[in-house]
C-alpha cells in the first residue's frame, strides 16, 4: 500500500513541474542577431531578428525564433509581452504623445509598454498609461488605445508590424 501511495504522489510531483518554467513570450524592440554561442571568438550569426518579432525568452541570453535556437548578447533589445499588468504593443501611426513632463514622439510599428487599467483624461480623450523605449524605458507617457495594438495574442514567430495606407 505505501509502495501504491509513493508511486501515485511521485506522478502526480512529476506532472506538476512545469517544464519551461523559465520560457516567457518576448517582442524585440530592435533588431537584434541570433549566434550559435554566447561568447568566444568561434561565435557565428544564425538569424537576424527584425524589430517586432515574437520570440521565445529561455533566460540566460537563449531565445528561439522561426525554428532557430541560439544566443543574443543584446537581451535588453527584449520586451516581455506581459509582465505586471503592462503589455507589449506595436504603435499603429507615428504620433507625438503627453508625458508628465514633456512629450515623446512614437514612430509607426515602434514597440512600446501599455498599462491598461491606468487612464488618464486629457482634454476630454482617455489616454492610457505608456511607456516608451529610449536606451531604457521612460514610464510616464499616455497613449490613445486605438493608436497601440497590444500583441499578447500574438504567437510565438510572428512579426508585429503595421504599413501606412
Amino acid at each position: 500500500m505505501k509502495k501504491l501511495i509513493a508511486i501515485v504522489l511521485g506522478t502526480l510531483l512529476l506532472f506538476s513541474v512545469p517544464v519551461a518554467a523559465h520560457a516567457q513570450k518576448d517582442i524585440v524592440i530592435e533588431t537584434t542577431g541570433i549566434f550559435n554561442v554566447k561568447f568566444g571568438s568561434n561565435k557565428r550569426l544564425l538569424r537576424t531578428v527584425p524589430q517586432g518579432a515574437i520570440v521565445n525568452y529561455m533566460g540566460a541570453g537563449k531565445l528561439s525564433f522561426a525554428g532557430t535556437i541560439g544566443y543574443s548578447l543584446l537581451t535588453d533589445r527584449l520586451c516581455p509581452v506581459s509582465s505586471n499588468g503592462w503589455y507589449a504593443a506595436v504603435m499603429k501611426r507615428n504620433v507625438r504623445i503627453p508625458g508628465d513632463q514633456g512629450s515623446a514622439s512614437v514612430a509607426l510599428n515602434e514597440v512600446v509598454r501599455v498599462k491598461p487599467t491606468v487612464t488618464k483624461k486629457i482634454s476630454g480623450v482617455t489616454y492610457i498609461k505608456c511607456a516608451v523605449h529610449n536606451d531604457g524605458w521612460y514610464w510616464n507617457f499616455w497613449v490613445k488605445s486605438s493608436d497601440v495594438a497590444r500583441v499578447d495574442n500574438i504567437a510565438y514567430n510572428n512579426i508585429a508590424k503595421f504599413t501606412s495606407l
